[in-house]
């Protein structure tokens, strides 16, 4: 196998971003995202879900009333159009239902009574329970801390939050 060949600059700038420690834990994240969907992914296979359902299925649960599909977009961070797919979809199957209030423009979704039940007592998470209960308390509040803040500086960032103060 036959390697690169880099010039002066280029392998300065090479190691520089081999020991850069932000890069580091950039990647470290990334492979641990990664390897705990893969588990999740798995552990939900048989049921024939995707992780995306769940966190719809997580979401509409957790708030025990409708949701738009906007609110949904905003909290799984997935474009509008991309969530609407995904909810006709799991129409289709019979775990959401979609709503409309009268003098109202919005589309709103709810669980069914399969997509409770599915979720309730079907979707166990034990992967989840598996991999995080190697942590103590104060480790999963440390972590817990830890993303909250990386991921409001994120979002800041990106200015997901921003709101003209023109706007009610």
């Amino acid at each position: 196998m036959k390697s690169v060949k880099y010039d002066t600059d280029t392998e300065k700038i090479r190691i520089q971003k081999k020991n850069d420690p932000d890069i580091n834990l950039y990647i470290l994240l990334d492979q641990v995202s990664s390897i705990i969907t893969s588990a999740v992914e798995l552990e939900l296979r048989h049921l024939r879900l995707t992780q995306p359902q769940v966190r719809i299925l997580t979401m509409l649960s957790r708030e025990d009333k409708p949701a738009t599909i906007d609110e949904l977009a905003k909290w799984t961070l997935k474009e509008f159009n991309s969530v609407s797919t995904l909810i006709n979809r799991m129409g289709k199957k019979g775990l959401v239902k979609k709503t409309k209030q009268p003098g109202d423009s919005k589309t709103y979704v709810s669980l069914t009574e399969k997509g409770s039940h599915l979720y309730h007592h079907q979707v166990t998470e034990r992967s989840i329970h598996l991999i995080f209960g190697k942590l103590t308390a104060q480790e999963r509040k440390r972590l817990e801390s830890t993303l909250k803040k990386l991921r409001d500086v994120t979002r800041d960032l990106l200015g997901l939050d921003f709101r003209p103060p023109f706007l009610p």
